[in-house]
C-alpha cells in the first residue's frame, strides 16, 4: 500500500507539473468537442465476462462490495441500451485462448499471460470466459462482438481500427476491466489512433481501487476526457433515423 500511496503522490506531481507546461499558449487551441454525433461515436466493452461478473468468477468476490455499492454493472446495462436508442455502435471486446494456451510464449517473463496460464484461466468456450448476459444485444441491436484478444489492448489483434474507420466512427467511450490493465491499455491505443477519446469512470473497476482512483485523476486525463456516464449521453446527438 504505501508503494500504491508513493506511486499515487508521484503521478499527481506529474500531472501537475506536465499541466502546467501544457496550458502555455493552449489559449489559441480550438475547445474539445462538447457534443459528439451518434453516427461518428462508438463505445468499447471491454471483458465484461463471467470472470469479473458471475458470482462463480474467479474475481466477482474481489468487486462484489463495489458492485454492491454502487451498481455499476447495472448501470453500466443503462447506459448501454440508452447509447443503442441513440444510435452509437456497441463493440463488445473479450479475451480468450486455445486450450492448451499454444499461441503464447510460455517463457516470457511479464505476469500477464504467464498468470493466465498457470490458472488456466480465460480458455474459449469455458464457463469464466462467457460473457455477461445483461449486455448481450436483442434482435433488432446492431451490437459488434470482436473474435477473442489475446492482447492487453481491446485494438490489439482484433482489427478494431480498421473496422471504425470504415464506419467513419471518430470518438470512442471505453469501459469494462480493468481500469488499471486492460481499459487502460485500450484508452491509451484509442489515443495512439487518433480518436477522441473518453473513459467511463463509473462503468470501469480497477484490481487496485486506490491506484486507479489515481490513474483516473492524474493519467487518464493525457490520453482522454474522464466523465460519467450520464455527462457521456448528455453529450451524444441522437442519429438521424
Amino acid at each position: 500500500m504505501k508503494a500504491i500511496r508513493n506511486l499515487g503522490r508521484f503521478l499527481a506531481g506529474l500531472f501537475a507539473a506536465l499541466s502546467a507546461a501544457a496550458a502555455i499558449g493552449q489559449s489559441d487551441q480550438p475547445a474539445a468537442p462538447k457534443s459528439l454525433k451518434a453516427e461518428e461515436t462508438a463505445i468499447i466493452l471491454v471483458d465484461f465476462q463471467a470472470n469479473f461478473v458471475h458470482p462463480e468468477g474467479a474475481w466477482y468476490g474481489r468487486f462484489k462490495p463495489v458492485y454492491d455499492k454502487t451498481r455499476m454493472l447495472e448501470r453500466t446495462v443503462e447506459l448501454v441500451k440508452a447509447a443503442r436508442m441513440k444510435g452509437v455502435w456497441v463493440i463488445h471486446v473479450t479475451e480468450g485462448y486455445s486450450q492448451d494456451y499454444r499461441e503464447l510464449d510460455w517463457t516470457n517473463p511479464g505476469a500477464f499471460h504467464r498468470n493466465q496460464i498457470a490458472r488456466k484461466a480465460w480458455k474459449i468456450g469455458s464457463k469464466e470466459a462467457a460473457y455477461y448476459a445483461a449486455l448481450q444485444p436483442g434482435a433488432n441491436d446492431a451490437d459488434l462482438f470482436l473474435a477473442p484478444r489475446i492482447q492487453v489492448s481491446g485494438f490489439g489483434g482484433t482489427g478494431l481500427n480498421d473496422i471504425l474507420r470504415s464506419k467513419g466512427i471518430r470518438n470512442v467511450a471505453v469501459g469494462g476491466f480493468t481500469t488499471d490493465v486492460c481499459v487502460y491499455a485500450t484508452v491509451l491505443s484509442a489515443y495512439d489512433f487518433g480518436y477522441r477519446v473518453y473513459a467511463l469512470r463509473e462503468a470501469m473497476l480497477g484490481f487496485y481501487p486506490e491506484m486507479s482512483e489515481q490513474m483516473l485523476n492524474n493519467v487518464y486525463p493525457f490520453w482522454s476526457s474522464v466523465v460519467g456516464n450520464d455527462e457521456w449521453l448528455k453529450m451524444v446527438e441522437p442519429a438521424k433515423r
